[in-house]
């Protein structure tokens, strides 16, 4: 069955009664009594209709059955053969017009007389979808229509040209003038209407002022790719084109509110390709027409904060008309904002909210320039749209082939807590209270103009309560408050260290406004809080110009008010101190620390930054970035000597443990500029109590160092780059260095930790040390923590102290009686006489000595024969000697001096650096004592035995020296030592010297002690008395024989008498 389109002007038409724009009235199927002819002719007409084949919607059935477009009908031109499509009097006017896709009509509107003023003509132009197309393309051609006068008050007086669409309310909008190149417009529905209005015709012939000619096109939506996207992406030259390429995805042109003409709303642009654009985009945009496109993010994550951007970098996707010019050409196309926008009034404004009353952060038109970002401070955005109720389309050449704008929408998230937007959009205020650091940049949105923000820094920590005791007040740290007896203002906990890196203030788009006012846009750095905007143009914001500059109170334990101070000013034309170089640092390279020569430091906690934009930086970017920090000056305990982070601790709750840790100033490390970091942690517990102190936590990064136990000491020692270390000593003695004990050098792997240390002594001293420090070194990478406290043990009663001219020192294992085991592993010092120095022998070999800084030599690989070891600890270094029982002692001896005697050994160790903490601590002289140290496993007997050594003078070459030299002076030395002893060593039974020397026959017989006269007497007279006494016994033996043979022949027999009387004789 066909369907029979029924047109009412043709029907009407047949009858000649033509209609026009003036006399036409809509007929409906109502026909009188007396117009039975009239139906009749209907009836046939259509049963001749039903007999011939149906025409498509878009063409006009002639009379013969022939089908024509329908833009044919009344073109003067008899297209259907019978003249059915020119009837009298027809008009094009009035008409619904439908097209076939991939066609154009063309349409023409003549000239009407003079009679038919004022003259109206609705063309309606209709796609039926499908092969019939979804969107109307329209194209004037030729127009001339009345004149132009203006764009915003009674522009069209003569006539105008109005467009409405299928279901949008009618905006009154006109187009009116002269144009003579094609003007395009897009329909959004699929439907529009053209009104053609002729008011009044021109006086002469010069002022002809009607000229209507165009065409109409039917488009498919899915080829409308620059309005839809959707269609297919850019391929490069070696695709292959058997490569499966995806369209891109459709734009979001959002939701239209309902009773609107083109506002939209747009939402969770995250995940869709929004798109704003202006209405009937690419082509003319409509007439007295106001746009809101509002922008909301619904879903954020948490923790998140979204902020909404809105951008065109291709300039050419946005033409706003701004110049009211209608002949000539057109100046350099660009992007005009704010006021330059006022002469047409066709401009987009950006608000930084979901009303018109949020602050305005962008306004613009014209186009050929890439719209800059603007971004919201939130997850709303307000774009709109507004055009002047009159226009034309006439424009100076060239004349642009786009109109409207398409703008891409873009959702970032940001951390909530971060300082990078605002909370409030009435007040750019920031607050950053902590003890950590940062960055501060400029805010990720844009700011309105004239918008000062302003960025408080303040060091807290409400975690922890403020100290009792005053922190230390240094020379880096520029206080002036400070006084002998009293201080008028405590330093504060924290302070603020802030380097500005980076500061950049894009140039005014009008170049002949970049000199006008210096500093429009400009960033101080005020030393204090500042709680409102200060007033200052000046390029260098000399004082007497500060205005409104409030007065703070300074934040420390009590309190006090003082002015703020302006520490710097950035601005375009003036760059204040910087720390640029800090911007090269990566993951490989780290520069030099700022120096406060290149940064800031606050006298308080609290410092502020103050922003000022002069011009929304949605179009003059302001860029700024600073490195911030709180300084935390805090340090556990009281201050203890001269070092800059050694604390002492003394009074504590026996059983109670309390944390201590190292300092967390960061000038102390080589972040902050210092290239070495000593601290010392002095533990005074009471004379009956001992120091329990356990290691939590250890951060040793980048330095290759390992912890072990030392087999011959048990205790923990470092192995490797000891450049970073945490040793324990012991202090029995307060005028002995410290006894060195275990160290440690690694600790974040746990293998060590906790690690617990119990003294021996009631004073300790755990010592933090680090060496050859950069730029990436901090308290982050070198940092302990740990707890202490006071414990009660049996303590040693034994006077540990030996002092003369000689001793020995006897240690066994184990211990004979309770008293010595109460004292088993306690050190032993020698102490020698004033200006004397110490000589030590031992029975043994070295196996290690190491200096306090932990450098270890081997000196031999002997096996040792017995787990016992004694330890030799000097005021340089310490040596573990193997020691061999004493009926052994002559073999392998080991010979120990105090610091500050020199020997002519070169087999010895070579001597090692002096430790600088034992400088500090016992002034510039090294220590002469010697600690001695048994550490006993298995049964044995050792003995240790010192002796007292002395200088001797040395005497010039020119012997003048013996003039000063006392006749008894070194009357008793070791001539291989070189050194004078004391007069009581000497022959006292025992060898001290290395040779015996000092017990020597020679010197020790007192014989032999006397002058040689006195010993040649003692001689003479022992001759003498020698020949007296042999002379003596010559007489005696010469009459004792005679009487002997008498009284032995009284007792024999006369045989053997006369026998024996005559063998002695004979």
């Amino acid at each position: 069955m066909y369907k029979i389109p029924f047109n009412f002007d043709f029907v009407i038409s047949k009858f000649g009664a033509p209609l026009n724009c003036a006399r036409r009235e809509m007929l409906g199927f109502q026909v009188e009594a007396s117009s039975i002819a009239l139906m009749w002719f209907v009836s046939l007409t259509i049963v001749a209709a039903a007999t011939t084949p149906s025409c498509k919607i878009s063409e006009f059935i002639c009379a013969n059955g022939r089908c024509v477009s329908l833009n044919r009908y009344c073109n003067n031109v008899n297209d259907c053969g019978d003249s059915s499509d020119e009837p009298r009097y027809c008009t094009p006017c009035n008409r619904t017009y439908y097209g076939e896709v991939g066609e154009t009509y063309k349409l023409e509107l003549h000239r009407p007389r003079e009679p038919k003023i004022p003259y109206i003509c609705h063309l309606t132009f209709t796609a039926n979808g499908k092969e019939f197309g979804d969107i109307v393309q329209l194209t004037f051609d030729s127009f001339t229509l009345g004149r132009f006068v203006s764009f915003t008050s009674d522009g069209c007086p003569d006539g105008a040209l109005q467009i409405t669409e299928l279901n949008r309310p009618h905006v009154g909008g006109s187009w009116c003038g002269t144009s003579w190149c094609p003007e395009i417009y897009y329909s959004e529905t699929k439907s529009v209407t053209i009104t053609v209005s002729l008011l009044r015709l021109a006086k002469d012939q010069n002022g002809y002022n009607f000229d209507f000619r165009m065409e109409y096109k039917l488009l498919r939506k899915q080829s409308a790719t620059v309005r839809y996207g959707g269609g297919q992406p850019f391929l490069e030259v070696n695709t292959t084109a058997s490569s499966s390429v995806e369209p891109e995805t459709e734009y979001y042109l959002g939701d239209l509110i309902t009773g609107t003409y083109c506002s939209r709303i747009f939402s969770d642009c995250d995940r869709k390709r929004c798109r704003l654009q202006s209405p009937n985009f690419p082509g003319l945009y409509p007439r007295n027409v106001t746009c809101y496109y509002a922008v909301r993010q619904h879903e954020i994550p948490e923790g998140k904060h979204a902020l909404i951007t809105v951008r065109q970098s291709k300039g050419q996707l946005i033409s706003i008309r701004s110049q009211s010019a209608l002949h000539g050409t057109a100046s350099t196309r660009e992007l005009k904002v704010w006021n330059a926008c006022d002469d047409v009034q066709d401009y987009v404004t950006v608000y930084d909210g979901y009303t018109t009353r949020d602050p305005i952060i962008l306004k613009f038109c014209g186009g050929g320039e890439a719209v800059p970002e603007a971004v919201s401070s939130g997850h709303e955005l307000l774009v709109e749209f507004s055009t002047s109720p009159f226009g034309t389309f006439s424009h100076p050449t060239p004349v642009q082939s786009l109109h409207g704008f398409q703008l891409d929408v873009e959702v970032k998230f940001v951390d909530q807590l971060s300082p990078m937007f605002i909370k409030h959009k009435r007040n750019c205020e920031f607050w950053i209270r902590g003890t950590d650091k940062g960055i501060l940049d400029n805010p990720l949105h844009s700011l309105p103009a004239n918008t000062t923000c302003l960025y408080h820094l303040q060091g807290i920590d409400t975690t922890v309560s403020p100290s009792p005791i005053p922190f230390r007040p240094l020379s880096r740290y520029p206080d002036g408050i400070w006084r002998q007896t009293r201080l008028l203002f405590p330093p504060p906990r924290y302070r603020v260290w802030l380097s500005v890196t980076k500061f950049h203030v894009t140039g005014s788009r009008d170049l002949q406004k970049q000199d006008q006012e210096m500093c429009r846009s400009s960033l101080k750095v005020w030393d204090g809080q500042v709680w409102t905007g200060t007033n200052c143009n000046d390029l260098f914001c000399s004082k007497d110009k500060l205005k409104n500059v409030p007065k703070t109170s300074m934040s420390g334990a009590l309190g006090g008010g003082k002015n703020v101070t302006l520490l710097a000013r950035y601005c375009r034309e003036h760059i204040a101190r910087t720390c640029d170089h800090s911007m090269l640092a990566n993951i490989t390279r780290y520069p030099r620390p700022c120096s406060l020569t290149e940064s800031f430091l606050s006298s308080g906690d609290s410092l502020t930054l103050e922003l000022q934009v002069s011009d929304s930086t949605a179009l003059r970017p302001v860029q700024f970035r600073a490195l911030y920090e709180f300084v935390d000056l805090h340090q556990d305990g009281e201050p203890y000597g001269i070092g800059a982070c050694s604390r002492k601790f003394t009074t504590a709750v026996q059983n109670i443990q309390q944390k201590f840790q190292a300092p967390r100033d960061i000038f102390l490390y080589g972040r902050g500029g210092a290239k070495n970091l000593s601290c010392v942690y002095h533990f005074e517990a009471q004379k009956d109590e001992k120091v329990k102190i356990t290691l939590t936590q250890l951060i040793f990064k980048k330095r290759q160092c390992q912890t072990h136990v030392n087999p011959n000491t048990d205790r923990l020692h470092c192995y490797g780059n000891t450049s970073a270390a945490v040793r324990f000593f012991e202090v029995p003695w307060d005028d002995v260095p410290a006894v060195p004990r275990d160290c440690l050098c690694s600790g974040s792997d746990g293998t060590n930790l906790p690690f617990t240390y119990i003294s021996t002594s009631n004073v300790v001293e755990l010592r933090f040390d680090v060496t050859g420090m950069n730029s990436s070194d901090d308290f982050t990478t070198l940092f302990f923590e740990g707890t202490w406290q006071f414990i009660r043990t049996p303590i040693c009663s034994r006077n540990l102290r030996r002092q003369g001219a000689s001793g020995e020192i006897i240690f066994r294992y184990p211990s004979e009686s309770p008293d010595e085991l109460n004292c088993e592993n306690y050190p032993r010092v020698i102490i020698p006489g004033p200006k004397k120095f110490l000589y030590l022998k031992i029975s043994g070999v070295i196996m290690k000595h190491s200096s306090k800084s932990g450098n270890e030599t081997s000196i031999t690989s002997t096996r040792c024969g017995t787990s016992n070891r004694i330890t030799i600890h000097t005021a340089l270094y310490s040596a573990v000697i193997c020691p061999y029982i004493m009926s052994s002692r002559r073999h392998n001896l080991v010979e120990v001096f105090s610091e500050g005697w020199q020997t002519d050994s070169v087999n010895g160790p070579s001597p090692l650096p002096v430790d600088k903490v034992e400088i500090d601590y016992l002034g510039n002289e090294l220590s002469k004592t010697i600690v001695v140290e048994f550490l006993g496993k298995e049964s044995g007997s050792y003995a240790v035995s010192w002796l007292e050594l002395a200088r001797r003078r040395i005497v010039p070459p020119n012997g003048l020296g013996l003039l000063w030299i006392k006749a008894d002076e070194c009357q008793y030395r070791c001539p291989e030592l070189d050194a004078c002893i004391n007069a009581s060593v000497w022959c006292n039974g025992v060898e001290d010297c290395p040779s015996g020397i000092d017990e020597a026959l020679t010197h020790c017989s007192l014989l032999l002690q006397l002058p040689p006269l006195y010993l040649f007497l003692v001689a003479l007279a022992i001759l003498l008395s020698g020949v007296a006494t042999c002379a003596i016994a010559w007489k005696r033996c010469r009459r004792r024989p005679r009487s002997f043979l008498q009284t032995r022949l009284k007792s024999l027999s006369s045989d053997t008498a006369i026998i024996d009387e005559k063998g002695v004789i004979c």
